[in-house]
């Protein structure tokens, strides 16, 4: 069985959205910046594998009914690096090499490629996946700043979880912290563990994976509610 220990940060920066003024037609882009350190367990192996990413989604508002948003998202280029065993591999979604490589098909393959998401404003939904790598569902929801801009204080914090039947769990801790006429930073602590069984090769695999992430949402204060 493989373990799988996952450190990550995710740092975002977006035009903030707001429920009550926001209409159809609405185009924002979304920057998402990721740095991953996963360390490997195989078979009395232990490797660690550093990695950077940026990943780039163009998002349209289609709906707003009450504070249900529907986006239409569209993922537009998918950058980084990572290291394996001393060997650094870079790609990029617009370099005609990276496109053309094989191993690199499945995290390119929505490129370009437009996707219905609905969000619910004032609501943050962090990702479950503890790979690293945010989906567009995940980014819609991180664009909607979920306090009041011009109320809220440096230093105000809350928590929620969720958990599946297999074992899963995610424990997220948010406080605001920078408040100033530009922009509000919301900081998110997320404990996560995963326990999943997949086929891979025919044979059953059972994955057992656990980490920490830091997120940092940046907003603009002028758009908060």
């Amino acid at each position: 069985m493989k373990r799988v220990f996952i450190a990550f940060s995710i740092i975002l920066l977006a035009t903030a959205v707001n429920a009550q003024t926001i209409n159809a037609g609405k185009k924002l882009t979304a920057v998402a910046i990721v740095k991953t350190n996963t360390s490997v367990s195989q078979m009395g192996t232990e490797m660690e594998i550093p990695a950077t990413g940026t990943v780039t989604t163009d998002f349209e508002v289609k709906s707003v009914a009450g504070k249900t948003i529907t986006f239409t998202a569209t993922l537009k280029r998918i950058a980084g690096s990572v290291t394996m065993m001393g060997n650094e591999q870079t790609f990029d979604s617009s370099d005609s090499a990276t496109a053309a490589n094989p191993q690199f098909a499945d995290a390119l393959k929505e490129i370009n490629k437009p996707q219905e998401i609905i969000s619910e404003a004032g609501k943050i939904s962090l990702p479950q996946d503890l790979s690293g790598t945010p989906r567009s569902e995940d980014i819609a929801h991180y664009l909607m700043i979920p306090v009041n801009a011009a109320s809220v204080k440096e230093g105000y914090a809350w928590s929620d979880s969720s958990s599946t039947t297999e074992g899963s769990r995610s424990l997220n801790n948010y406080m605001v912290t920078k408040v100033s006429k530009e922009e509000v930073v919301i900081t998110v602590l997320s404990n996560n563990k995963s326990k999943a069984t997949r086929q891979q090769m025919g044979i059953e695999v059972k994955e057992d994976m656990q980490g920490a992430s830091t997120v940092i949402l940046t907003y603009e204060a002028a758009t908060g509610y």
